[in-house]
């Protein structure tokens, strides 16, 4: 006698059509899955909770999808979408993009007003010219802790002004979550002028410009807002040279045109280094 071999495809076994995922504001992943007859709701919530919404017309949406607890309806709050375990929720992370194809697909408050969409895979980092324009896929630096440098970081999720991202040398590292305030920026545009490295000479003007030495606190509130605002005193960010490629705080203490010569904020017995001020990146001044 032959018996029918039962189907046990993820699509199968997950019925429910949409998935609702993403941080809250201390940073904890939640998710969970709703039915086709509370799609609409949870949808709808999906906005007031800042969380992504994503349909499981996929089977490799469908298999992780399959693995979040069922959304609690009748509840509020954080307990309408549970916590989940980190690891899942960077697996949802990673099957969204799959979602993001499909033109069926919405998400919801993935990014907030006026953030840029994120560049089709291939093209160079799409680097926002300002903190309230940081959208998905954007190229921003961020720090590991105070007492770090700061690394290049790729925005994975936007929920208000909390941002998921990922390291971009190390993609599969964990997950980070920060404000955007406190989100550091690279130069945007080509780079004209004096190149990285260069030494800078100083003219007269320049030598006049330069300040007696200034306090933490003093430099941590001089932050500019734009790169062309750059100048002697500001506290702005600084590519070192060795191997790691990472960023620390210095401090312009002469200038040439488009070239500083600049101080480290925290090594201040180190040799200044110089650079364009198209090679430094800026600290939010709202940071301070």
């Amino acid at each position: 006698m032959t018996t029918k071999a039962k189907q046990t495809t993820p699509a199968t076994a997950y019925p429910a059509p949409v998935v609702l995922f993403g941080i809250d504001s201390r940073g904890k992943p939640k998710g969970a899955r709703f039915g086709a007859a509370f799609a609409g709701l949870a949808m709808k919530a999906a906005s007031q909770l800042q969380l992504r919404v994503l349909p499981s017309n996929d089977p490799k949406i469908a298999d992780v999808a399959a693995r979040l607890p069922v959304g609690r309806v009748h509840a509020t709050g954080r307990t309408f979408v549970p916590f989940i375990r980190r690891d899942l929720y960077d697996k949802l992370v990673a099957v969204a993009a799959i979602g993001k194809d499909n033109p069926s697909a919405p998400l919801a408050a993935t990014a907030t007003a006026g953030a840029s969409a994120p560049k089709p895979s291939g093209s160079g980092p799409n680097l926002p010219d300002s903190w309230d324009k940081i959208g998905l896929g954007d190229q921003v630096l961020a720090q590991e802790s105070p007492d770090d440098g700061w690394y290049d970081a790729i925005v994975l999720e936007a929920h208000g002004d909390m941002f998921t991202l990922r390291w971009r040398d190390y993609p599969s590292g964990r997950r980070i979550v920060r404000h955007r305030n406190r989100l550091g920026l690279l130069y945007p545009g080509a780079k004209p002028g004096v190149e990285a490295g260069k030494s800078v000479k100083p003219t007269a003007a320049a030598k006049q410009d330069k300040p007696l030495a200034a306090s933490h606190a003093t430099n941590a509130q001089t932050l500019p807002k734009d790169w062309l605002e750059i100048s002697v005193g500001h506290l702005v960010l600084a590519r070192d040279d060795g191997p790691w490629e990472s960023w620390w705080e210095a401090t312009p203490i002469e200038r040439a045109g488009d070239g500083f010569k600049l101080r480290w904020r925290d090594y201040a017995n180190l040799t200044p280094i110089t650079r364009s001020r198209f090679d430094l990146a800026l600290i939010c001044p709202e940071a301070a």
